[in-house]
Protein backbone atom coordinates (compact mmCIF):
# COMPACT_ATOMS: atom_id res chain seq x y z
CA UNK A 1 0.00 0.00 0.00
CA UNK A 2 2.77 2.42 1.00
CA UNK A 3 4.51 1.65 -2.25
CA UNK A 4 1.09 2.63 -4.78
CA UNK A 5 0.93 5.99 -2.89
CA UNK A 6 4.84 6.80 -3.41
CA UNK A 7 4.03 5.94 -6.88
CA UNK A 8 0.71 8.07 -7.16
CA UNK A 9 2.40 11.25 -5.42
CA UNK A 10 5.47 10.98 -7.88
CA UNK A 11 3.11 10.66 -10.64
CA UNK A 12 1.33 13.77 -9.30
CA UNK A 13 4.67 15.24 -8.84
CA UNK A 14 5.52 14.47 -12.41
CA UNK A 15 2.05 15.49 -14.03
CA UNK A 16 2.68 19.18 -12.15
CA UNK A 17 5.80 19.77 -13.58
CA UNK A 18 5.20 18.95 -17.17
CA UNK A 19 1.97 21.40 -16.44
CA UNK A 20 4.19 24.22 -15.56
CA UNK A 21 6.92 23.63 -18.24
CA UNK A 22 4.40 23.67 -20.56
CA UNK A 23 2.83 26.73 -18.62
CA UNK A 24 5.91 28.33 -18.64
CA UNK A 25 6.29 27.56 -22.81
CA UNK A 26 3.07 29.30 -23.60
CA UNK A 27 4.15 32.43 -22.00
CA UNK A 28 7.71 32.52 -23.44
CA UNK A 29 6.45 31.88 -26.56
CA UNK A 30 3.90 35.02 -26.05
CA UNK A 31 6.70 37.26 -24.66
CA UNK A 32 8.36 37.01 -28.17
CA UNK A 33 5.85 37.84 -30.30
CA UNK A 34 4.76 40.82 -27.94
CA UNK A 35 8.91 41.86 -28.45
CA UNK A 36 8.20 41.06 -32.06
CA UNK A 37 5.31 43.59 -32.05
CA UNK A 38 7.45 45.83 -30.20
CA UNK A 39 9.97 45.80 -33.04
CA UNK A 40 7.71 46.38 -36.07
CA UNK A 41 5.95 49.40 -33.24
CA UNK A 42 2.99 47.43 -33.22
CA UNK A 43 2.22 48.73 -29.47
CA UNK A 44 -1.35 47.65 -29.16
CA UNK A 45 -0.28 44.03 -30.17
CA UNK A 46 2.90 44.15 -28.10
CA UNK A 47 0.73 45.15 -25.29
CA UNK A 48 -2.08 42.48 -26.18
CA UNK A 49 1.07 39.57 -25.93
CA UNK A 50 2.29 40.53 -23.14
CA UNK A 51 -0.90 40.71 -21.43
CA UNK A 52 -1.42 37.07 -22.10
CA UNK A 53 2.07 35.94 -21.69
CA UNK A 54 1.27 37.54 -18.06
CA UNK A 55 -2.06 35.79 -17.92
CA UNK A 56 -0.71 32.17 -18.32
CA UNK A 57 2.17 32.98 -16.05
CA UNK A 58 2.16 36.12 -13.30
CA UNK A 59 5.43 34.81 -12.45
CA UNK A 60 6.90 35.78 -16.17
CA UNK A 61 8.29 39.33 -14.81
CA UNK A 62 10.08 39.81 -18.09
CA UNK A 63 6.57 40.22 -19.68
CA UNK A 64 5.95 42.51 -17.02
CA UNK A 65 9.02 44.87 -17.46
CA UNK A 66 8.14 45.30 -21.51
CA UNK A 67 4.44 45.74 -20.34
CA UNK A 68 5.63 48.66 -18.36
CA UNK A 69 7.12 49.94 -21.18
CA UNK A 70 4.69 49.87 -23.41
CA UNK A 71 2.23 51.46 -21.39
CA UNK A 72 5.23 53.84 -21.10
CA UNK A 73 5.29 54.38 -24.42
CA UNK A 74 1.63 55.38 -24.79
CA UNK A 75 1.91 57.89 -22.03
CA UNK A 76 -0.40 55.80 -19.67
CA UNK A 77 1.94 56.25 -16.92
CA UNK A 78 -0.11 54.80 -14.10
CA UNK A 79 -0.14 51.42 -15.41
CA UNK A 80 3.74 51.95 -16.52
CA UNK A 81 4.22 52.39 -12.21
CA UNK A 82 1.72 49.40 -11.89
CA UNK A 83 4.47 47.06 -13.89
CA UNK A 84 7.48 48.32 -13.46
CA UNK A 85 6.51 47.73 -9.53
CA UNK A 86 5.52 44.17 -10.22
CA UNK A 87 9.03 43.45 -11.98
CA UNK A 88 10.48 44.23 -8.84
CA UNK A 89 8.57 42.25 -6.22
CA UNK A 90 9.60 39.48 -8.74
CA UNK A 91 12.56 40.20 -9.58
CA UNK A 92 13.99 42.56 -6.67
CA UNK A 93 17.68 42.47 -8.51
CA UNK A 94 17.15 43.58 -11.62
CA UNK A 95 18.72 47.15 -11.72
CA UNK A 96 16.78 48.40 -14.52
CA UNK A 97 13.31 48.19 -13.29
CA UNK A 98 14.29 50.40 -10.75
CA UNK A 99 16.01 52.81 -13.26
CA UNK A 100 12.78 52.74 -15.37
CA UNK A 101 10.56 53.18 -12.52
CA UNK A 102 13.05 55.93 -11.32
CA UNK A 103 12.56 58.26 -14.53
CA UNK A 104 8.88 57.81 -14.77
CA UNK A 105 8.74 58.80 -11.40
CA UNK A 106 10.70 61.96 -11.88
CA UNK A 107 8.25 62.59 -15.29
CA UNK A 108 5.68 62.60 -12.40
CA UNK A 109 6.77 65.04 -10.10
CA UNK A 110 8.08 62.50 -7.65
CA UNK A 111 11.40 63.56 -7.07
CA UNK A 112 12.24 61.72 -3.74
CA UNK A 113 11.04 58.17 -4.90
CA UNK A 114 12.95 58.51 -8.40
CA UNK A 115 16.35 59.35 -6.34
CA UNK A 116 15.33 56.06 -3.85
CA UNK A 117 15.11 54.38 -7.21
CA UNK A 118 18.05 55.54 -8.81
CA UNK A 119 20.00 54.40 -5.34
CA UNK A 120 18.93 51.25 -5.65
CA UNK A 121 19.65 51.01 -9.23
CA UNK A 122 23.36 51.71 -8.52
CA UNK A 123 23.15 49.17 -5.48
CA UNK A 124 22.31 46.41 -7.85
CA UNK A 125 24.43 47.27 -10.23
CA UNK A 126 26.98 49.41 -9.69
CA UNK A 127 28.44 50.57 -12.88
CA UNK A 128 24.88 52.11 -13.89
CA UNK A 129 25.92 54.99 -15.85
CA UNK A 130 22.84 55.91 -16.76
CA UNK A 131 21.77 55.95 -13.34
CA UNK A 132 24.97 57.58 -12.15
CA UNK A 133 24.58 60.65 -14.58
CA UNK A 134 21.02 61.00 -13.26
CA UNK A 135 22.08 60.84 -9.64
CA UNK A 136 24.36 63.44 -10.30
CA UNK A 137 22.02 65.44 -12.05
CA UNK A 138 18.97 65.39 -9.68
CA UNK A 139 22.13 66.05 -7.05
CA UNK A 140 22.90 69.08 -9.20
CA UNK A 141 19.24 70.20 -9.52
CA UNK A 142 19.06 70.49 -5.60
CA UNK A 143 22.38 72.38 -4.99
CA UNK A 144 24.37 69.69 -3.55
CA UNK A 145 27.26 70.13 -5.69
CA UNK A 146 29.61 67.94 -3.67
CA UNK A 147 27.73 65.06 -3.96
CA UNK A 148 26.97 65.80 -7.66
CA UNK A 149 30.10 66.26 -8.07
CA UNK A 150 30.98 62.43 -6.12
CA UNK A 151 27.95 60.74 -8.87
CA UNK A 152 30.00 62.24 -11.57
CA UNK A 153 33.08 61.03 -10.67
CA UNK A 154 31.65 57.50 -10.50
CA UNK A 155 29.61 58.26 -14.31
CA UNK A 156 32.61 59.04 -16.33
CA UNK A 157 34.83 56.57 -14.28
CA UNK A 158 32.39 53.84 -16.45
CA UNK A 159 32.08 55.94 -19.14
CA UNK A 160 34.68 58.58 -20.26
CA UNK A 161 33.10 59.61 -23.69
CA UNK A 162 29.70 61.75 -22.67
CA UNK A 163 29.77 65.16 -22.78
CA UNK A 164 26.78 65.91 -20.45
CA UNK A 165 28.86 63.84 -17.83
CA UNK A 166 31.63 66.44 -17.66
CA UNK A 167 29.20 69.30 -18.06
CA UNK A 168 27.59 68.80 -14.72
CA UNK A 169 30.49 67.90 -13.34
CA UNK A 170 31.95 71.21 -14.36
CA UNK A 171 29.19 73.48 -13.47
CA UNK A 172 29.71 71.94 -9.64
CA UNK A 173 33.06 72.71 -9.78
CA UNK A 174 32.11 76.38 -11.26
CA UNK A 175 29.57 76.55 -8.37
CA UNK A 176 32.19 75.30 -5.37
CA UNK A 177 34.53 77.81 -6.87
CA UNK A 178 36.67 75.35 -8.47
CA UNK A 179 37.55 77.30 -11.38
CA UNK A 180 40.45 74.75 -12.24
CA UNK A 181 38.45 72.17 -12.38
CA UNK A 182 35.60 73.50 -14.16
CA UNK A 183 38.12 74.72 -16.87
CA UNK A 184 39.71 71.14 -17.34
CA UNK A 185 35.68 69.66 -17.10
CA UNK A 186 34.45 72.41 -20.01
CA UNK A 187 38.01 71.33 -22.06
CA UNK A 188 37.13 67.86 -22.13
CA UNK A 189 33.29 68.82 -22.49
CA UNK A 190 34.66 70.69 -25.97
CA UNK A 191 36.74 68.29 -27.08
CA UNK A 192 33.70 65.45 -27.19
CA UNK A 193 30.95 67.95 -28.54
CA UNK A 194 33.02 70.49 -30.68
CA UNK A 195 29.82 71.28 -32.46
CA UNK A 196 27.86 72.28 -28.55
CA UNK A 197 27.45 76.06 -28.77
CA UNK A 198 27.00 75.70 -24.36
CA UNK A 199 30.50 73.65 -24.36
CA UNK A 200 32.26 77.35 -25.85
CA UNK A 201 29.98 79.45 -23.70
CA UNK A 202 30.73 77.19 -20.26
CA UNK A 203 34.39 77.22 -21.15
CA UNK A 204 34.45 81.05 -21.68
CA UNK A 205 32.75 82.03 -18.75
CA UNK A 206 35.64 80.00 -16.19
CA UNK A 207 37.99 81.88 -18.68
CA UNK A 208 36.59 85.53 -17.83
CA UNK A 209 36.29 84.56 -13.96
CA UNK A 210 40.04 83.60 -14.47
CA UNK A 211 40.73 86.88 -16.14
CA UNK A 212 42.19 85.28 -19.03
CA UNK A 213 40.10 87.25 -21.36
CA UNK A 214 41.26 86.53 -24.56
CA UNK A 215 40.55 82.41 -24.32
CA UNK A 216 37.17 83.85 -23.08
CA UNK A 217 36.60 86.09 -26.05
CA UNK A 218 38.07 83.26 -28.68
CA UNK A 219 35.54 80.64 -26.89
CA UNK A 220 32.45 83.28 -27.39
CA UNK A 221 34.03 83.33 -30.81
CA UNK A 222 33.60 80.02 -31.39
CA UNK A 223 29.76 80.08 -29.72
CA UNK A 224 28.95 82.76 -31.99
CA UNK A 225 30.00 81.15 -35.12
CA UNK A 226 27.99 77.83 -34.12
CA UNK A 227 24.83 80.15 -33.66
CA UNK A 228 24.74 83.45 -34.03
CA UNK A 229 21.38 84.24 -33.18
CA UNK A 230 21.87 83.22 -29.19
CA UNK A 231 22.17 86.64 -27.93
CA UNK A 232 24.22 86.05 -24.37
CA UNK A 233 27.12 84.94 -26.17
CA UNK A 234 27.32 88.46 -27.64
CA UNK A 235 26.69 89.76 -23.80
CA UNK A 236 29.70 87.85 -22.76
CA UNK A 237 32.02 88.63 -25.52
CA UNK A 238 31.01 92.66 -25.02
CA UNK A 239 31.95 92.20 -21.03
CA UNK A 240 35.26 90.61 -21.68
CA UNK A 241 36.06 93.07 -25.18
CA UNK A 242 35.44 95.69 -21.85
CA UNK A 243 37.76 94.47 -19.48
CA UNK A 244 40.01 94.11 -22.22
CA UNK A 245 39.50 97.72 -23.04
CA UNK A 246 38.29 97.45 -26.85
CA UNK A 247 35.14 99.43 -25.44
CA UNK A 248 34.38 100.10 -29.79
CA UNK A 249 33.73 95.58 -30.20
CA UNK A 250 32.14 95.26 -26.85
CA UNK A 251 29.63 98.31 -27.16
CA UNK A 252 28.66 96.64 -30.83
CA UNK A 253 28.27 92.98 -28.85
CA UNK A 254 25.49 94.84 -26.68
CA UNK A 255 24.06 96.38 -29.97
CA UNK A 256 23.92 92.88 -31.51
CA UNK A 257 22.45 92.00 -28.12
CA UNK A 258 19.72 94.48 -28.61
CA UNK A 259 18.84 94.12 -31.89
CA UNK A 260 18.61 90.26 -30.93
CA UNK A 261 15.91 91.10 -27.74
CA UNK A 262 18.19 89.94 -25.26
CA UNK A 263 16.45 91.65 -21.41
CA UNK A 264 20.53 92.69 -20.10
CA UNK A 265 21.68 94.56 -23.41
CA UNK A 266 20.05 97.72 -22.40
CA UNK A 267 21.55 97.54 -19.03
CA UNK A 268 25.06 96.87 -20.29
CA UNK A 269 25.15 99.50 -22.82
CA UNK A 270 24.01 102.18 -20.32
CA UNK A 271 26.68 100.28 -17.80
CA UNK A 272 29.65 100.33 -20.34
CA UNK A 273 28.84 102.77 -23.77
CA UNK A 274 26.74 105.84 -22.57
Amino acid sequence: MLRKVSFVVIVGIAGLLGSCKQKDTESHKHFLLGNDCLFKDDLAGAQKEYEIAINVDTANWQACFELGGVYELEGDFRNALYYFSKTIRLHPDFAQAYYNRGNLEETVGDEKSSVRDMKEAVAHKKDFFAALLTLGRQAYGKGSFKEAIGYLDEAIHVNGNFYIAYSIRGTSKFKLGDLAGALKDFSQEVTLNPKNVMSYVNRGVVYGEMKDYRHAIDDMNAAIALDPLWSQSYIYRGEYYMKSNVKDSGCGDFRMAFKLKNPQAEEYSKKYCD
